[in-house]
């Protein structure tokens, strides 16, 4: 969601106060499918974006995650359900807010440690001078070597005021007197041109009134965001209206109409490797080359109009000679790129929700309540002809238009009577759901006029696509609640769900759930108890649904379309299916919760989640059909495996001290979850393996399995990794067989190290992977700090997650070196150099457990192939939102005829404390870290005014 949520309530029976609910979970619900909780809104199962609802417009979100809650909303709530109620008309008399907020921001999270251009160079000779040793030279000829030809064979570019061959002494330290050229010393930050402090406002006027008959709601907002990427916006127009009406005391009917009208400029920052990726390119070009062309004293080499001049990596010189400022990135300008290419969406959704309330025979309600929403998004893309990728096609250009329309439709019968101290409440409805989606892509190159991004400024077709997917879902739901004496209450429900992902035969699949709760507080026996203000316990069983781990029609078999010298071609893309059905999510949970001294909030809760009957791929004989155009395999879709999550999850809040003016409130939560796969297919029982991660049963979801490093051998300073003995033996002198004799010999294997009678490998082809903790954390959650003083505010906000690993592949891109330049981490300066002094094949001391391989090109892949030296805690504590508000006294906004005024200051993601300078654990749920953009920190003022 765009902006903050200053304002809205956040009621969340699982967090405490002030938590965030959206990313608040229980686990991992799937092995294939989607783990995104379903949003619904007002009482509907909402299929937009939540940047499409206006925050200003939301009265209060609340979190469902046990069974009993969850299995009234069906098959798309099997990973938990957001709910989200919008503002109506509550006053009896004409009222309007104006609210502004005005901010800025900037990147969240600092930068890696990276070399400076001094150090860089010196790694950069180092690297050089080991490589040429690897290929047979003595030190002092590789030193020698290095110094004379590291400019012109690696780097290209002397930034220094000493000749190519005079800046290292012989061990490769530069000089003392080399000094960076002043024309370049200013011109080596990327990030000062490529990100910025972006700027943000926000404007809502809203409107509400009510009385016995109806009820009315309006707003409109605007918001403005310039991004902290250059060049990188958002701007969202929005309104909301909605109204009731209750003619008759029998009869009610309402209508709720939003819609938006988005624009987005966007920047490659969630491709890992993109060109036009600001953290990418600014985090791996080498220190020493700069942002604009230069001569070679080092002043700037300027235009026919004395202006500055992008670098794109060489220059022609007044004679016509082709001269090369760098040996990275040639062609490749993340500044110069963004700005004369553009990556552009227009996006318009309209959602309506309408509904009516009959009431009959005292007891009955019968509810219809429908909901549309319609969506559409148009992407412009233009790659320009001067620099990047467009520039080998003499520009390009992409249009992508996605077009949604979904709708839902129920109908709920509700009848509820009381006997007494007997309540009970029964509901019997039923809903249809539908989503139709189409997709048009044109791709075409070769520009008329330049920086013109339409169609038809291009002239030749490159792509021209589309197609159309339609998905239903039916279901009939029936809930039975029951009440006895405010004290004990039982729910039950049923439902029946049918999917168009099915075939006929498996379409249907039945889920039920049970709950009940005991309030204790309420027995004769606790009237006594005066300390013990409520307390209760509840208890729940439940199934839901899920059929997300397949595609639309997951069932079928399916050809994909091609063409073929322009000749309509299809291949088998799906074997057929009719044996699918859904995956069920099985859930229990136990709590007690009460409130205690008249203070003291707090809630203990055990969950157990399974999720069974997985979808999975299952591999078929060849002869069935290959299904991939890009490997001799076929496959169908099978349901196969149980994936689980149990844990303890703990939510608390005291007021620690409160009078007449002052209250001091501290809140804290705490999941703890332990993810496990239960069940694998029988083709599959030895494990996945999924990247870094094998897929096994026992262990979770995302459990790293990789290489075993050992450490840095100080006699060579190569990394060591231990040896795989499963797969493969060597012959001792003596000749017995260590390891597995029906394996493989790799007695003569060059990578193999005796070190006190234990041998390592130096290549991880050789290595034994094993397993070394999850991703997932044991620990997470948040605690909040309030302080009141009449009607001044102010609270913290702090989230935290412990116990789970993260593979730092940025970190390792940054400790890899190769024969074309690029940055390092600053560690690399701790690299091994040589062997200490003493040092012999027998020392116990031979292993450097915490050492950094030698930079070496020839060495690298091996020294700094993945494995277990990249893996890092993901431990993290993150300031997440500070808030300072005050409400001016009432006796002077009375004076201004004005219902109330209060102003705000807020921050967000002030502080994030990681085990790694640079390192974003929040940025990917399955421990991996990409160049991605990081957490904006975001200051804002805002002003509310009531009238």
């Amino acid at each position: 969601m765009e902006g903050t949520t200053s304002g809205v309530q956040i009621n969340s029976t699982y967090g405490a106060p002030g938590s965030d609910p959206s990313i608040r979970i229980r686990g991992i619900g799937t092995v294939n499918g989607s783990s995104t909780p379903l949003y619904v809104v007002d009482g509907v199962p909402f299929g937009g974006n939540i940047s499409d609802i206006n925050p200003a417009d939301i009265e209060s979100i609340s979190v469902l995650k046990d069974a009993a809650s969850a299995a009234l909303y069906g098959n798309r709530a099997s990973n938990g359900v957001i709910l989200i109620s919008t503002r109506k008309g509550t006053s009896n008399k004409i009222s309007f807010d104006l609210k502004i907020n005005q901010g800025v921001y900037s990147r969240g999270i600092k930068e890696y440690k990276r070399t400076s251009p001094n150090q860089f160079m010196e790694a950069s000779w180092q690297n050089l001078k080991n490589a040429r040793m690897s290929a047979g030279d003595d030190a002092a000829t590789a030193a020698q070597y290095a110094t004379a030809n590291l400019i012109s064979e690696q780097l290209y570019l002397n930034i220094y005021n000493k000749p190519d061959d005079q800046l290292f002494d012989a061990n490769g330290n530069l000089v003392s007197d080399a000094q960076i050229l002043p024309g370049y010393a200013d011109d080596l930050d990327w990030y000062s041109d490529a990100i910025r402090n972006g700027y943000r406002q926000e404007y809502s006027f809203s409107g509400n009134t009510a009385n016995e008959k109806s009820n009315y709601y309006f707003s409109i907002g605007y918001l403005d965001e310039k991004g902290y990427v250059t060049n990188s916006d958002f701007n969202r127009i929005s309104a909301r209206t909605s109204m009731s009406f209750t003619p008759k005391k029998w009869f009610k009917a309402g209508i709720n109409l939003s819609g938006t009208h988005q624009n987005s400029h966007a920047t490659n920052g969630d491709s890992d490797a993109g060109y036009t990726n600001a953290f990418m390119y600014c985090r791996q070009i080498a220190p020493i080359y700069p942002v604009h062309l230069h001569n070679a004293d080092g002043s700037y080499r300027l235009d026919a109009l004395n202006n500055k001049q992008y670098d794109p990596g060489y220059y022609k010189d007044d004679e016509g000679v082709t001269i090369s400022t760098r040996n990275q990135y040639v062609d490749r300008h993340v500044i110069w790129e963004n700005e004369l290419s553009t990556d552009k969406t227009i996006r318009n959704t309209l959602q309506g929700i309408a509904f009516a309330d009959v009431k009959f025979l005292n007891d009955f309600t019968f509810t219809v309540k429908g909901d549309l929403n319609v969506r559409n998004s148009e992407q412009t893309s233009y790659d320009n002809a001067t620099i990047g990728d467009g520039k080998g096609n003499n520009g390009r250009t992409k249009r992508v238009t996605y077009r949604y329309k979904n709708y839902t439709f129920q109908q709920q019968l509700n009848w509820n009577h009381v006997y007494g101290k007997h309540y009970i409440d029964v509901l019997a409805a039923h809903e249809n759901y539908s989503n139709n989606y189409d997709y048009e892509y044109a791709f075409k190159t070769t520009e008329t006029f330049a920086g013109k991004p339409n169609l038809s400024n291009f002239t030749d077709i490159t792509s021209l696509t589309g197609y159309e997917t339609d998905y239903r879902t039916e279901s009939y739901l029936g809930r039975i609640r029951y009440n006895y004496a405010e004290k004990y209450n039982l729910e039950v429900s049923f439902r029946r769900d049918g999917s168009s992902r099915f075939s006929k035969q498996n379409r249907w699949g039945n889920f039920g759930s049970i709950g009940a709760n005991w309030i204790i507080s309420e027995e004769d026996f606790m009237q006594s108890v005066t300390w013990i203000n409520s307390l209760k316990f509840r208890a729940n069983y439940g199934q839901v649904g899920n059929d997300a781990g397949t595609e639309y029609y997951g069932y079928m078999g399916l050809y994909a379309g091609s063409q073929n010298a322009n000749i309509g071609a299809y291949y088998l893309s799906q074997n057929e299916a009719l044996d699918l059905k859904w995956e069920t999510g099985e859930a229990y949970g136990i709590a007690l919760e009460g409130r205690l001294f008249n203070r003291w909030n707090i809630s203990l809760e055990y969950f157990d989640k399974r999720n069974k009957d997985l979808l999975f791929d299952v591999y078929l004989p060849l002869s069935a059909g290959a299904t991939s155009t890009t490997s001799a395999q076929a496959t169908i879709a099978k349901n196969l495996g149980t994936i689980s999550n149990k844990g303890f999850e703990i939510n608390t809040d005291i007021d620690i001290y409160r009078d007449k003016k002052w209250k001091v409130n501290f809140a804290t939560n705490a999941t703890f979850v332990k993810n496990k796969i239960v069940k694998l297919p029988e083709q599959n029982k030895d494990g996945i393996i999924s990247g870094n991660y094998k897929i096994v049963e026992g262990k979770s979801r995302y459990e790293f399995f990789l290489p075993t490093y050992v450490g840095v051998d100080q006699l060579t300073g190569n990394s060591l990794y231990t040896l795989n003995l499963e797969d493969y033996f060597i012959t001792l002198p003596d000749g017995s067989k260590l390891g597995n004799a029906e394996g493989t010999d790799i007695s003569d294997n060059e990578s193999l190290t005796s070190i006190n009678g234990t041998y390592y490998t130096n290549n991880t082809t050789y290595a034994l992977k094993e397993f070394h903790g999850s991703a997932l954390p044991k620990v997470y959650g948040s605690f909040t700090g309030t302080v009141s003083y009449k009607s001044l505010t102010f609270s913290a906000l702090f989230t935290y997650s412990l116990g789970g690993q993260t593979y730092d592949g940025v970190y390792r891109s940054l400790m890899t070196t190769g024969t074309s330049p690029g940055n390092f981490h600053s560690d690399i300066m701790n690299t091994w150099k040589a062997a200490p002094e003493g040092m012999s094949e027998n020392s116990a001391d031979r292993i450097w457990v915490d050492g950094i391989p030698q930079i070496n090109s020839t060495m690298s892949a091996n020294n700094n192939s993945a494995s277990s030296r990249w893996l890092v805690s993901s431990d993290y504590l993150v300031v997440k939102n500070l808030t300072l508000s005050y409400r001016l006294p009432a006796s002077f906004v009375k004076r201004l005829d004005l219902q109330g005024i209060s102003v705000s200051a807020n921050c967000e993601n002030l502080w994030t404390f990681t085990a790694r300078q640079g390192m974003n654990p929040q940025q990917s749920f399955g421990g991996s870290q990409y160049n991605y953009l990081v957490t904006p920190r975001v200051f804002s003022v805002g002003i509310n005014i009531k009238l």
